[in-house]
């Protein structure tokens, strides 16, 4: 087991919601772009980016 001081605690805990939050934004943005290929009725373009 390894013992952490408060400091990294709080650390790691800011950098696992910054990275849970970068995930769900690109989660968003794929949504958004399969729900307007399904709109147009166009089959998703796995090519697209998410930029």
């Amino acid at each position: 087991m390894v013992v952490s001081s408060d400091d990294e605690v709080a650390l790691i805990r800011a950098l696992l919601r910054a990275v849970r939050a970068i995930k769900v934004q690109d989660i968003e943005k794929a949504l958004v772009i399969l729900a307007k290929g399904e709109k147009r009725g166009t089959p998703p373009n796995p090519a697209a980016r998410l930029d």
